[in-house]
């Protein structure tokens, strides 16, 4: 009889899991292995496709404008429609022959928008018939219930206003179509447009007598002065033939700056005796002006160009201290008499007007020029 093998006190055979894992741990460990990696793969090919296609389109915001909101604070307030219209045709064709399939229609938008903003009508309406005609899918020229769009709010009465102030806000309904078709509907309404007569730029007449100030660097601009404000002008002609200009310095120069300054018209200011000195720090400017007339209304505006004389604390107009802006400044009128108007070398103005200035001056929209502008010589050339 065969002896029965011992068994030793408790011990239990391995389970059937154990089993399985004891055999194929090695293979289930080189699974777990590839599915990890195939994980991590993944999930990198996928970030770096994604860093491709930011960088494309970060670059292609840029390459029409659309990121100064994002890139410099001081451009956050401004709209799409305002940052593509500062941008140049050039600068758009450009952007366009750089441009792939889905990037292309949006180039096609933004140099329509610009266009427009120029008055190109012409430009504007190839632009968007070619973005009809390659794109015919797109989403800008399919037409649906809602296409993107800019719905004003509906104003209320200043009494519902008092009464409701958590009210929510209603805007004017959702026009139906496309964002092409809303596009050709406002060109064909500007096509149309007709400003209101005092809305219109005056052109001074040919015959008026007009006066050349040269500057520093071979500058120049020729003012024409108006018949509306009889005694600025005749003011003015004493003392342009007197030469009372010639070498003064321009003391103060404005352009948009930071914050409430963003709106500031460009414009550069000149008059002051005391800026015969080279020194500018020696310059006042508070001295009264002896040259003064009585404030003249004369309903002319301030169209870019315009010149007009400093207001003087009796309300008279100084007629030696000039005010000549670079861009429509409306905000102006009733406020200084406009009595002239540049006819020849608006550039020249607009130049002045971009003089460094300090960084302080700078963020202020004011100061004076960094580089001395002097007035070089004052001709009355007819009148």
């Amino acid at each position: 009889m065969s002896a029965t093998p011992p068994q030793l006190e408790g011990s239990e055979s391995p389970s059937q899991i154990e089993f399985l894992w004891e055999r194929y741990r090695r293979l289930i460990q080189v699974i777990v292995g590839a599915l990890f990696l195939a994980l991590l793969g993944n999930y990198g090919w996928r970030y770096m496709e994604q860093t491709k296609l930011d960088s494309k389109w970060s670059k292609f915001a840029s390459s029409i404008s659309l990121d100064e909101g994002y890139v410099d604070i001081k451009n956050a307030g401004d709209s799409l429609t305002d940052q593509v219209d500062q941008m140049s045709a050039a600068e758009l064709d450009t952007a366009l022959a750089a441009a792939d399939s889905t990037q292309k229609p949006f180039v096609l938008l933004a140099i329509a928008r610009n266009a427009m903003h120029e008055a190109n009508w012409d430009r504007a309406e190839k632009a968007l018939a070619d973005l009809e005609k390659e794109f015919p899918n797109h989403s800008l020229v399919q037409s649906s219930p809602y296409p993107v769009q800019i719905r004003k709010e509906v104003k209320k009465d200043e009494k519902e206003e008092a009464t409701n102030q958590r009210r929510k806000p209603e805007y004017e309904p959702a026009q139906a179509g496309s964002v092409v078709g809303l596009m050709r509907e406002q060109i064909a309404a500007a096509k149309v447009y007709q400003p209101p007569a005092q809305f219109a730029p005056i052109t001074p007449p040919a015959d008026a007598t007009k006066v050349k100030f040269t500057v520093t660097g071979g500058r120049s601009f020729v003012i024409a002065l108006m018949d509306q404000t009889p005694e600025h002008k005749a003011k003015f002609l004493d003392l342009a033939r007197k030469n009372f200009w010639v070498g003064l310095h321009v003391d103060e120069i404005q352009r948009p700056g930071e914050g409430f300054t963003k709106g500031l018209a460009r414009q550069m200011h000149f008059g002051y005796e005391s800026t015969k000195e080279l020194d500018s720090t020696k310059w006042t400017t508070t001295e009264p002006s002896k040259n003064t007339v009585p404030f003249e209304n004369s309903d002319l505006s301030h169209f870019p160009g315009a010149v007009s004389a400093r207001t003087e604390a009796d309300g008279k107009s100084a007629v030696d201290r000039i005010f000549i802006v670079a861009d429509d400044a409306s905000r102006y009128d009733g406020e200084r008499c406009v009595f002239g108007y540049v006819v020849e070398g608006l550039d020249a103005i607009k130049s002045i007007c971009e003089e460094p200035m300090t960084a302080q001056e700078e963020e202020a929209g004011r100061g004076k020029p960094a580089q001395s502008v002097a007035i070089e010589s004052v001709e009355v050339l007819g009148g």
